[in-house]
């Protein structure tokens, strides 16, 4: 009886680590497919920016889009990050993404600005939660599974543009809607933070605020490499296409950064980091920086090592501090990434910039010795 008992269960067990496996695989996907859409959503007012101007004039009311896109944002990631429970919001926040697009896209300019709010509602929710899945169902291998997540991020970001260049914008909005509408299918009965608050815990703030630091200058300087290293680099006197261009293989470069180094960051992540930080340190010093400023060409390379950084960074949070230290996170990177680069527009002289690049560089690397003071992830 007994072993009649043994054999009538192996199969049952099977089905459940199947069925277990499964699901596991259908949430990776969801995660994955949801950083993707933000990636897409993150790229798309650029991507399309010339079509709308052509059609809704040149001051059409952008400044208002991203006003209402940041404000959605902040309360989307505001009312997730303290829920155990992401189900059904995961599905909700995607389907609202995929219904303000179709918005957008039927009622034109009226419908671009009523269809922010919405979009940076979702997005706040997905990026957080998309993370933060990823993360969870990969506990082992997290560093790494977080980065090839963020590589896919790249990948929406890149994809859009290239094609709002050969299709109308109505087109590509409505395919990130259908992306949109198959991650809400995917996310249904996602299952709940396992790690909301360490067991109850309050935050350890002087644990997690060397983390925020470094989050915010990091996407201080990011943006501000994006806004205005085209500028810097055309008044040193190169070709506006070539700046363009070498501005393209940076952000590609940091994709394949977070792809080819994943592995490598997350056996020892502090110590990883360091090295990166400064590498980037000397790119960005070599590439920018008069005399030096003829290795110019290396400046896309500065991305490459600077890949890994956030998707490391949220991987380490999660793990030692709880879901909901996630949240103030994302709330230093908003900081980082619109009043850093609005401090450069100051600026009066264009031959400055190189200066404050490298300093946050500095600062980064310095920042990234506190790290090594924390235990490593496992």
């Amino acid at each position: 009886m007994k072993y009649l008992s043994q054999m009538t269960s192996v199969p049952n067990f099977s089905k459940i680590l199947v069925a277990s496996r499964v699901s596991q695989l259908r949430f990776t996907i969801a995660g994955f497919l949801g950083l993707f859409l933000h990636g897409s959503i993150v790229a798309l007012p650029g991507g399309i920016l010339l079509q709308w101007q052509a059609e809704f004039g040149a001051d059409f009311g952008i400044a208002s889009f991203y006003n209402l896109f940041l404000l959605g944002s902040l309360l989307g990631i505001s009312l997730t990050s303290k829920r155990r429970q992401r189900h059904p919001l995961m599905t909700l926040s995607c389907s609202a993404i995929g219904f303000a697009l179709l918005i957008a896209s039927a009622l034109g300019l009226q419908g671009l600005l009523v269809a922010a709010f919405l979009l940076g509602l979702g997005d706040g929710i997905v990026t957080l939660q998309g993370n933060s899945l990823v993360g969870e169902l990969h506990p082992k291998r997290r560093v790494a599974i977080l980065n090839w997540a963020n590589a896919v991020f790249g990948l929406g970001a890149i994809t859009v543009p290239l094609l709002g260049a050969f299709l109308p914008w109505r087109v590509v909005v409505s395919l990130v809607a259908i992306i949109a509408l198959v991650s809400a299918i995917l996310a249904w009965a996602s299952p709940p933070v396992q790690n909301l608050s360490l067991q109850g815990k309050k935050i350890p703030w002087r644990q997690v605020s060397i983390f925020l630091l470094i989050v915010m200058f990091y996407m201080g300087l990011e943006s501000s490499l994006g806004t205005w290293s085209s500028t810097y680099l055309v008044y040193l006197g190169r070709d506006i296409t070539l700046s363009a261009t070498l501005l393209s293989l940076y952000w590609g470069c940091l994709t394949v950064g977070r792809m080819t180094l994943a592995d490598w960051v997350g056996q020892k992540p502090a110590q990883s980091l360091s090295w990166l930080l400064f590498c980037s340190l000397v790119v960005l010093g070599l590439s920018l920086i008069p005399p030096l400023a003829i290795l110019f060409l290396l400046f896309p390379l500065a991305g490459f090592f600077y890949g890994p950084l956030f998707a490391t960074l949220f991987a380490l949070v999660q793990e030692k501090c709880g879901h909901v230290a996630l949240s103030y996170l994302l709330y230093a990177a908003y900081i980082g990434k619109t009043s850093i680069p609005a401090f450069l527009s100051l600026l009066e002289d264009p031959a400055y910039l190189a200066y404050e690049f490298i300093f946050l560089a500095l600062v980064l690397y310095i920042l990234s010795f506190q790290l090594n003071k924390h235990p490593q992830s496992s």
